[in-house]
This record gives C-alpha cells, sequence and structure tokens, in this order.
C-alpha cells in the first residue's frame, strides 16, 4: 500500500511520524518545560507553557546553572512582562542586564521591553526629573523607629 492509498483509508484521522532528534535542528526544538542553557554564561533557562485551566500565562524562570532547584534565586517573568513568581522572584537577580536580555530572548520580546521589576527604578527616576523640571522640589522621607 503507498502512503497517498494509507491516507485515503476510512478512519485514518491522523498520522505520527517520529524524528530521531539528531536529525532535527536544535532551534526547532521545543524546550518548554526544561532547563535549557540560556547562551549567557553560568545562566539557565526555563520557558513553560501557558495553561489557563489555571490562568498562567507562558513565562520564563532564569537561574544560575548552580540554582536552577532553587526557587529563591531565581527571577521569572511572564510573556506581558509582569512578574511570574512573586513570592520568590529574587530582586536581585531579576536587576541584571544579561537576566532581563535572556527573559526578552525566551519569550520574544523586543531589546527594549521593560520587564516588571526590572522598570521600577529607572521609572523612578525619570519622575524625579519630571518633578524638577516643572519646578517641584522631590522630598524623600524616611521614617525612624524610637
Amino acid at each position: 500500500m503507498s502512503f497517498k492509498e494509507f491516507l485515503a483509508e476510512n478512519g485514518i484521522d491522523y498520522f505520527v511520524i517520529e524524528v530521531p532528534e539528531e536529525f532535527v535542528p536544535e532551534i526547532a526544538l521545543l524546550n518548554e518545560g526544561k532547563w535549557v542553557d540560556s547562551g549567557k554564561k553560568d545562566y539557565m533557562q526555563r520557558v513553560d507553557a501557558e495553561n489557563p485551566s489555571i490562568k498562567q500565562r507562558r513565562h520564563v524562570h532564569i537561574a544560575k546553572s548552580k540554582h536552577i532547584n532553587n526557587k529563591n534565586m531565581q527571577a521569572s517573568w511572564n510573556d506581558d512582562g509582569t512578574k511570574h513568581d512573586k513570592k520568590t522572584f529574587n530582586s536581585k537577580i531579576g536587576s541584571i542586564s544579561t537576566v532581563q536580555d535572556i527573559a526578552r530572548q525566551a519569550l520574544g520580546l523586543k531589546n527594549d521591553f521593560k520587564l516588571e521589576e526590572a522598570a521600577k527604578a529607572p521609572n523612578l527616576l525619570l519622575q524625579l526629573n519630571e518633578a524638577l523640571d516643572i519646578g517641584v522640589t522631590p522630598v524623600l522621607f524616611i521614617a525612624k523607629l524610637a
């Protein structure tokens, strides 16, 4: 039976062709849900798929190779730029430009896309500069506990 005849058979809705991984270009491999090298020294990334049933967006986790099993040593962002694991998001790691670049690349975001944690400090400076431009003097209050 030819392949064309096989497809014409009743009850054949789909077929599966198994291709050994070594014949598939790396760019075509789906790595979602697996820690993989980010291409940046010592950093790993894991992209997890969207899961609408639990209102989970597609997101990326980034960590040093030695910290992939420690959620408190990771930064993670959703595909809309918001922090993913807010309770365990490591702000120190999230502020590193290399980590932000990895996240943007993994999620297919533009190079100048503002990620949530990374956007806070520059926005604060911008607000201060704008306040000075209109003649307002910003005041910083520090509370001291007695």
